[in-house]
């Protein structure tokens, strides 16, 4: 089963690479500035990670390699940031241009990265994963990288000859900075709660992944050594 999850990873690497083609094989820098191509290259990145991981539980790495899986807050974050991608694509951003062209197995890039990674990521993570080693705590870190992008985003329009804003909830031109606090303290209440979400679903699995097999706990016991001299 472990070969199996590999190739499912390797798979929504192979769709992550795709949705973000023009960044890393064309040099495209500026789709850095969005959110949904961040979260898709992070996901290639964690999702080759476990994959390798499950590739060595099944025993099937190099003589000397050992890949553990990812940290569990790492593998969290993402999974977050891929859920919120394609919840604000499904109930915020206008609706995917219909008369884009399909370009990987009849899909748009738009429903790969909006659709298919997103549902993907938290698939992974329900099934794939080992549980119960999120904390709380995790969803108020998680909140930090959204005031990180939120700057981000701010700074870059600054610095431009022609002010250009990746979403309207960071639009600093068309919202002022009231407008910009509101929308700000609303995304953070949504990306709080989710995290919370995610990390209640953590909490309620099973330790063991329900596919694959898993690496041992960061906080498993030592087993016990009995000497001849304890008996």
């Amino acid at each position: 089963m472990n070969v199996v999850v590999a190739l499912f990873r390797f798979a929504v690497v192979v769709l992550a690479l795709v949705a973000t083609h023009e960044i890393w094989l064309e040099g495209d820098l500026d789709g850095l500035v969005y959110f949904t191509n961040q979260s898709g290259l992070m996901l290639a990145v964690v999702m080759a990670w476990a994959g390798l991981a499950s590739l060595g539980q099944a025993g099937l790495l190099p003589r000397g390699w050992h890949v553990t899986q990812p940290p569990a807050w790492f593998k969290g974050a993402v999974t977050l940031f891929l859920a919120i991608t394609g919840l604000v694509s499904h109930f915020v951003l206008d609706p995917p241009d219909p008369t884009l062209a399909p370009m990987f197995l009849g899909l748009t890039s738009a429903q790969i990265e909006h659709q298919i990674t997103p549902v993907c990521a938290v698939v992974d993570f329900v099934l794939c994963d080992r549980h119960r080693r999120l904390r709380w705590w995790h969803a108020v870190a998680w909140l930090s990288y959204l005031y990180a992008y939120a700057v981000f985003a701010l700074i870059r329009a600054e610095i431009l000859t022609t002010p250009h804003y990746p979403y309207p909830f960071v639009d600093l031109g068309e919202l002022g900075w009231g407008g910009l606090a509101v929308n700000i303290g609303i995304y953070s209440v949504a990306f709080v709660v989710l995290g919370l979400v995610l990390v209640g679903i953590d909490r309620l699995m099973p330790p063991r992944p329900v596919l694959g097999s898993a690496d041992e706990p960061d906080d498993a016991p030592a087993p016990l050594v009995h000497h001849p001299s304890e008996a």
